[in-house]
């Protein structure tokens, strides 16, 4: 299917940064902007690839990720419908910090860095709605690496509880996909999965997992 400068228009108009920019330079960015489909377990690009693009997510779920020594994969963003995400290498001009990788079938818009880069310097406004956007996931990756010595029952809680905050009471992550955002194996959380569904705080499928108790929750989340 050819790409449809208008739907990628109206995505922009209602997600953030360029909710802020007006129907001209929508318009403009959308023209230059591509629609990519992605199957589950496709990379959009990997740590240290040029920064060609910004990405905006239309449908499904990609994960930022970064690879260990050993090949341990650490989860660091999980970006859904109206995410965007990769902002810092157009304001530096600097390699992507991380892999990109599509968790369930995608499509993502892809902004070529040079028409964001030409409206950072144009548009003050806009400029500072990319910076918000980039301080704000600063803060999320702040949070998470002074997690990393709380217990894992704690981590886990507050991967759910953030996951919670975009996906609602059941969030559709696998028990693998939770364990790499909660840094730890995927033995452990199945371990500490179970004891939180005997003590009625969730309940767990095949795929996705329901919390039940969300006051019980936050406070083993130390929230």
């Amino acid at each position: 299917m050819a790409d449809s400068p208008r739907t990628i228009e109206q995505l922009l108009a209602t997600s953030e940064p360029f909710k802020s920019l007006g129907p001209a330079d929508r318009r403009s960015l959308a023209s230059a902007s591509r629609e990519t489909r992605y199957a589950k377990g496709e990379t959009v690009f990997r740590e240290g690839d040029p920064a060609e693009a910004v990405c905006l997510v239309k449908e499904g779920r990609v994960h930022l990720m970064k690879f260990l020594e050993g090949g341990q994969a650490s989860t660091t963003c999980v970006m859904t419908g109206g995410d965007t995400f990769c902002c810092l290498p157009a304001l530096d001009r600097q390699p992507y910090p991380a892999d990109a990788v599509a968790a369930v079938d995608s499509v993502v818009v892809r902004i070529p860095t040079s028409a964001f880069h030409d409206l950072l310097q144009r548009n003050p406004a806009f400029l500072q709605r990319s910076l918000c956007l980039f301080c704000e996931r600063l803060r999320q990756v702040e949070h998470r690496s002074c997690r990393i010595y709380d217990s894992v029952e704690r981590r886990l809680a507050q991967s759910l509880l953030t996951l919670s905050k975009k996906f609602g009471a059941t969030i559709p992550l696998t028990k693998h996909e939770l364990a790499e955002l909660s840094n730890t194996t995927v033995e452990t959380t199945i371990r500490v999965l179970s004891q939180l569904k005997k003590q009625g705080i969730l309940k767990s499928s095949r795929g996705s997992t329901t919390i039940t108790k969300p006051e019980q929750l936050r406070h083993l989340a130390g929230a």
